[in-house]
């Protein structure tokens, strides 16, 4: 795979080879083939997919609460403000499961009650709907008779007579659409005074339908959260063990310089992303709709702001990863921690070649393992921060 930094360094900058500056970096651990990096790639994304599938399966295991059915939402609403319709045939059959997993919350009785009612101001809704697009159209039929009339006047005055504008015509067609005007207007006050009755006749059990619905979507909104909060406890064991597992795996195969340690680092960070997921999604539900609302008023309000943080959002990203990931590397890749893998492998940190780390030199490169502790004068392994014979802290520039 094409290495950009060496590419940079060594070809455009023309500085020495990257070995030479820090004998202890090693990089046969981090490579692999094209077709290599492909396969890490899939790993990666159906890592993800999977998870996915497993939190739909996670979400069936804790009982979901049972939230006001629709139908009793629009017979409320119909029965408090007619003028809120929604038409009975279709919603009869739409999310109507009247009962609940809390025998005190199941609204059975509350429909049957308020079944006829319902059912007699959604029919006389339904025929005061129907009169309005006839009430509007006799208003503007109206209005154009009214506009010819006016014609026909001027023409007279003017004493012209084109014979499009007939006045007594136009007279005559004025009374007979206010007439049906009127008419439209009774019918629908009539509508409207039968559907008052109704709704006086049964205020009282509106009024209790509204306060059973009011702590019920107050019940459901507790038990909401935790259902929530039990996702997100068994998502975490989830991703939490196979995160914790990968990484020790990871860890492991790092010490040894393996190259299985580029496979499990992708993995563990496919599940590390994973888990930062479940609790950020979970720390979003714990936000209040308020403060949600607050935010996107500001916002709204404030466009600039809203563009600055389109910019912005990169740097933030980067920025956050930046900060984790380097923390990984540099303990990971810290001179000592690499230099142990060296001495654990009995290799030379500069070419790599079996040496016997009891002796200051390597025999192939000649590159100095060994240096002598200033205070008790023994040999001591170069990089380490402390002598091996007598523990006295070695200076940096003692290794060099």
């Amino acid at each position: 795979m094409f290495d950009i930094v060496w590419f940079i360094r060594e070809k455009i900058l023309r500085k020495e080879k990257f070995i030479s500056q820090n004998p202890w970096e090693e990089l046969s651990e981090k490579q692999t083939t094209k077709l290599g990096y492909l396969l890490l790639y899939c790993m990666f994304f159906a890592i993800l997919v999977s998870w996915y599938w497993t939190l739909s399966i996670i979400k069936h295991i804790p009982t979901k609460p049972t939230y006001v059915p629709t139908c009793i939402s629009y017979m409320l609403e119909s029965l408090q403000d007619p003028s809120i319709h929604h038409s009975i045939l279709s919603n009869r059959y739409n999310d109507c499961d009247l009962e609940s997993t809390h025998p005190e919350f199941n609204f059975e009785e509350e429909y049957s009650q308020l079944q006829v009612p319902y059912e007699e101001i959604d029919a006389i809704q339904t025929k005061i709907n129907n009169l309005q697009p006839k009430f509007y159209s006799l208003r503007s039929d109206l209005q154009e008779a009214e506009d010819n009339y006016e014609f026909s006047l001027n023409e007279q005055i003017a004493q012209e007579n084109s014979w499009l504008y007939n006045t007594a015509e136009n007279q005559n067609k004025i009374r007979e659409i206010r007439r049906q005007i009127s008419d439209v207007t009774k019918n629908v006050e009539t509508l409207q005074s039968q559907r008052k009755e109704i709704q006086q006749k049964y205020s009282w059990e509106v009024s209790l339908l509204k306060e059973k619905v009011e702590n019920v979507k107050s019940a459901y909104y507790t038990s909401y959260f935790w259902y929530k909060f039990y996702i997100a406890i068994l998502s975490l064991i989830f991703s939490g063990t196979v995160f914790i597992i990968l990484y020790k795996i990871y860890v492991k195969q790092k010490i040894i310089n393996s190259p299985h340690t580029i496979i499990f680092s992708v993995a563990t960070f496919a599940y590390w992303l994973i888990v930062l997921q479940v609790a950020l999604l979970f720390i979003w539900d714990l936000i209040p709709d308020s403060f949600i609302e607050l935010l996107s008023y500001i916002f709204s309000a404030f466009t600039p702001i809203v563009f600055l943080v389109q910019f912005l959002w990169p740097v933030l990203i980067i920025a956050f990863f930046w900060f984790f990931i380097y923390r990984i590397q540099k303990r990971l890749y810290s001179p000592q921690n690499i230099l142990k893998r060296f001495i654990v492998d009995k290799k030379c940190p500069n070419c790599g070649n079996g040496v016997d780390f009891t002796k200051p030199f390597c025999p192939l490169c000649s590159h100095e393992i060994q240096i002598k502790c200033h205070k008790c004068n023994h040999l001591t392994v170069k990089w380490m921060p402390f002598c091996s014979s007598c523990g006295t802290k070695i200076s940096q520039e003692e290794t060099k």
